[in-house]
């Protein structure tokens, strides 16, 4: 009797392990959205949880995944609403009150640049592409008809080597914008020797936005590899600059092309990803072998 009654113990105790131990590793989702791994139902932390299987637990929200900490600052540095700008845009608002007007820019009343011809590979009439580069300021790097459609032509075709591009669509799914990039090792060349940078100490990436119908561009590009984080100053034609267009509206067919520098450290041989505003895209754009084989 005794023997047995040992081997009912040992069972039961059996059973309630068995219990306890299927009943620490409670995983699901909170009402609010938010995800618990606990050790027991009385360790939810909220009410009406929906329990899942960690392998059966949906994606994390998008704007949730991690970003290098610096495009944050970046995103923040020129987001209208953020408190440090608020001051600056209240002192113009007072300013305005008061009567008081705000300088006139240098470049606002310095005469437009020459107007390019419209179409690069085919893009639409000169006449809104002119009206968009007067507000551009005349650039360092200039490019001339045929070796900017040569240009445009090559950011084409590296998309079928080392894809590179963002496509921006509306709500319904219909793209509106297209925006892509490409190493050449010659307009690197070019670039740097134009601009007096050496060219031990920077490399040079090509882009290209086109319209599919009428959108807003701001190259607002953030460079990342390594844990290195880099963004291109818009303001300084030696960083980030347009060959073709300008930045701001971008009519339905139209095309701007410019052209980002980056520190050497970025190498495009190796996986380097590219953000445009809140996206990002991941790619090697050049080789050794076919780093330098420009078309212009």
């Amino acid at each position: 009797m005794k023997i047995r009654l040992v081997a009912v113990s040992l069972g039961a105790i059996a059973g309630l392990a068995a219990l306890a131990s299927a009943d620490t590793t409670l995983s699901g989702v909170c009402p609010d959205g938010s995800y618990f791994i606990v050790q027991s139902r009385a360790a939810i932390p909220c009410a009406n949880p929906h329990t899942a299987d960690p392998a059966d637990l949906p994606p994390v929200r998008p704007y949730l995944l991690p970003r290098p900490y610096t495009w944050y600052v970046d995103q923040e540095a020129r987001n209208p609403n953020n408190p440090y700008n608020l001051l600056e845009t209240a002192r113009k608002i007072r300013e305005a009150r008061a009567g008081v007007s705000a300088p006139t820019s240098p470049t606002a009343t310095a005469a437009a640049p020459a107007a390019r011809p419209g179409g690069a590979g085919g893009a639409a009439g000169s006449a809104p592409l002119a009206r968009a580069e007067s507000l551009a300021p005349t650039p360092l790097v200039a490019l001339g008809d045929e070796d900017l459609r040569d240009l445009v032509r090559l950011i084409g075709l590296r998309q079928d080597a080392a894809p590179a591009f963002f496509e921006i669509a509306d709500v319904h799914g219909e793209r509106s914008l297209r925006i892509e990039l490409a190493y050449s090792g010659a307009f690197e060349a070019y670039a740097l020797q134009t601009l007096g940078r050496d060219a031990s100490a920077s490399r040079v990436l090509v882009w290209s936005a086109q319209s599919l119908h009428a959108a807003d561009f701001r190259p607002n590009f953030f460079v990342v590899q390594s844990g290195r984080t880099f963004r291109p100053d818009p303001q300084n034609p030696a960083e980030l600059a347009f060959l073709l267009g300008a930045p701001g509206a971008l009519p339905a067919g139209e095309m701007v092309v410019g052209y980002l520098v980056v520190p050497a450290s970025f190498d495009p041989e190796k996986p380097l990803e590219v953000f445009w505003n809140d996206r990002s895209v991941e790619a090697v754009f050049a080789s050794p072998r076919a780093g330098g084989a420009a078309t212009h």
